[in-house]
């Protein structure tokens, strides 16, 4: 994933999003993205133009001119494929590859989707949305440290991260 929820920007059709962190300007030279949500077939969309803005990306695609015509990407992600990426060792996981995933208890209570992997200068703290009807403030994440005692099992292929927390933690948020 280059950048995640794609909003409206203007009349003109232009979308802007989140970058994600931990990269380098994965869009320049590109000629065409593919956009969608997790668990379903991307579309490959060509690029007209775009624009980095500290963490977030500006970007108009070819042939969508209007803000109603745009609307439909509103919520997905723009995504990129990952060829020429070098193997990371086992248990080791490129950032794109842990955002959108799904977090739940062992127990397969589900705590909401990683939205961001925030850096610490030690363990990198997964940034969790909330799920419907979990606890939480709407607008504060659940911040998870992607600690291997802690998140016992990442499987991005199935989409899931699976949590064994510490007493307390999920506590912290209402959770």
């Amino acid at each position: 994933m280059v950048a995640a929820g794609l909003r409206l920007r203007g009349p003109r059709g232009r979308l802007t999003a989140r970058l994600v962190p931990g990269g380098i300007d994965q869009l320049e030279g590109r000629e065409w993205v593919m956009v969608g949500r997790p668990g379903q077939a991307p579309a490959r969309l060509p690029i007209e133009e775009y624009s980095i803005y500290g963490d977030r990306v500006v970007l108009k695609f070819r042939g969508i001119d209007t803000a109603g015509a745009a609307a439909g990407f509103v919520g997905q992600d723009i995504l990129m494929p990952c060829n020429g990426l070098v193997d990371l060792p086992e248990g080791s996981y490129y950032i794109f590859e842990l955002i959108g995933l799904t977090v739940r208890t062992r127990a397969g209570r589900t705590i909401g989707i990683v939205r961001d992997v925030v850096p610490t200068g030690g363990t990198p703290l997964l940034a969790v949305e909330p799920g419907a009807g979990e606890g939480g403030d709407a607008h504060d994440p659940i911040l998870l440290p992607a600690a291997r005692s802690i998140c016992t099992a990442i499987d991005p292929a199935s989409g899931w991260i699976t949590i064994d927390p510490p007493e307390g933690l999920l506590e912290l948020y209402g959770i």
